[in-house]
């Protein structure tokens, strides 16, 4: 396979990070095609945990290298405190660091913006405060900063004085930021990137390059974060699914794999609806075994019984083709397990949803199947069987550690099976 995208089946935090870093070693390029800091992928190096927010969850010490698409909105200051603990550790690993000119700019007052605007919400989004909403906002609404713009200092200053202009009147004056402090930082980033000697390129220059190897494209979130098609307005503010690898000049048509990553049970950070949500000292033991808190944020993620009409939607949304399943052995030692195989929609059998409304109303209804000992158990064969018979899409590998090597094969899981 020469062009893959992994993507997020479920609401985010399913373990991409790890997936991708386990398959970076077969890459040459690794591209992040969108999101911000408010995705942090983990991975494990020689036993060591980094946690990246932006970087594409390259192998450090291996020949791929990593590119930022322009889908992308980036905090410059936290790429570079990534960069710097990564390079404490891999000394020159900047240098194989690619962002496009074209990516979009996390301001200062992007942040700013971020608190206001949850305080000043009647009922608050559940924002990571990380500034991504406002950034895509003034990206959409022609108010932003483009990486490009901080190589002209003199086009620079005049295009932040007419935002803060807008800013200071919309917000009255409670943005601590002015233009004069932004352009400051700005200068100071660009000062810091370029002593990390990392890259700026061109989608339309590396496209050939990309074309001519292989490339293994790094989703962020999960499909059902998605801003057209996920839970809205619950959701992030760009695309999560396979198709944002057009930010990157790319069509899904080019891509010889779309693979979901799906953990064993289903969790959710921050608010919007939740159909398979624990409430119940079940759902405490999963989290607790689980470690379910937010990479970014730290926030507890709720938690709940995997819920297969919305595997089935986020198939047909994003072209998954194959899954990669994570956090099976959280599960071990159940004696049951749930799984949800329809909704109940206002009094409606479904098996997937028509539309992300249907999240808002549906009851799910479940089937319990047998637990496991552990993933070399039969009864855990059987839940995967479960779940490809349900959802179409064959699972190929299992996740079932923390560590970038605690994967394998179905065909190697199934060769250790104990009756």
């Amino acid at each position: 396979m020469k062009r893959v995208a992994i993507v997020g089946s479920q609401w985010g935090d399913e373990g991409k990070g790890k997936v991708v870093n386990y398959f970076s070693k077969n890459y040459e390029w690794i591209v992040r095609y969108s999101g911000g800091a408010n995705a942090g992928h983990t991975i494990y190096i020689d036993g060591k945990k980094y946690v990246n927010h932006l970087l594409p969850s390259i192998t450090p010490n291996g020949y791929s290298k990593g590119f930022l698409g322009a889908g992308m909105v980036i905090d410059l200051e936290q790429l570079i405190n990534e960069l710097k603990i990564l390079e404490a550790d891999f000394p020159g690993i900047s240098s194989k660091i690619y962002i496009d000119y074209e990516t979009f700019l996390v301001l200062p007052w992007h942040k700013e913006e971020d608190e206001l605007r949850e305080s000043m919400r009647k009922n608050p989004i559940g924002t990571t405060k990380k500034g991504i909403g406002p950034a895509y906002t003034d990206k959409v609404s022609r108010e932003g900063i483009k990486l490009y713009n901080i190589f002209d200092e003199k086009l620079l200053k005049e295009r932040l004085s007419e935002i803060y202009y807008l800013k200071n009147k919309i917000y009255s004056g409670k943005i601590k930021s002015t233009d004069k402090d932004v352009f400051e930082y700005l200068l100071k980033v660009k000062r810091d990137l370029d002593k990390l000697n990392v890259n700026f390129a061109s989608a339309v220059k590396m496209g050939d390059v990309f074309r001519s190897t292989s490339v293994l494209f790094e989703g962020a979130q999960g499909v059902l974060l998605d801003l057209d098609f996920g839970t809205y307005p619950f959701v992030t503010s760009g695309s999560t699914m396979a198709h944002g690898v057009s930010s990157v000049g790319f069509s899904t048509f080019e891509l010889d794999k779309v693979m979901g990553v799906l953990k064993a049970y289903t969790t959710r950070v921050g608010s919007g609806p939740f159909p398979t949500e624990l409430f119940d000292e079940t759902g405490g033991k999963i989290a607790k075994l689980g470690n379910e808190f937010g990479a970014t944020t730290g926030r507890p993620r709720r938690v709940g019984w995997l819920d297969l009409p919305a595997l089935r939607y986020a198939k047909i949304r994003s072209g998954l083709n194959e899954f990669v399943i994570t956090k099976a052995d959280v599960l071990d030692g159940f004696d049951e397990v749930k799984i949800c195989t329809k909704y109940d929609v206002e009094g409606k059998i479904k098996e997937i949803p028509d539309s992300s409304y249907d999240f808002y109303k549906a009851k799910p209804i479940y089937e319990t199947l047998k637990g496991w000992k552990s993933t070399n158990d039969v009864n855990f064969l059987k839940y995967m069987a479960f779940i490809e018979e349900f959802t179409g899409v064959k699972i190929n590998y299992i996740s079932y550690g923390p560590k970038t090597e605690e994967m394998c094969t179905k065909n190697n899981m199934i060769m250790r099976i104990k009756g």
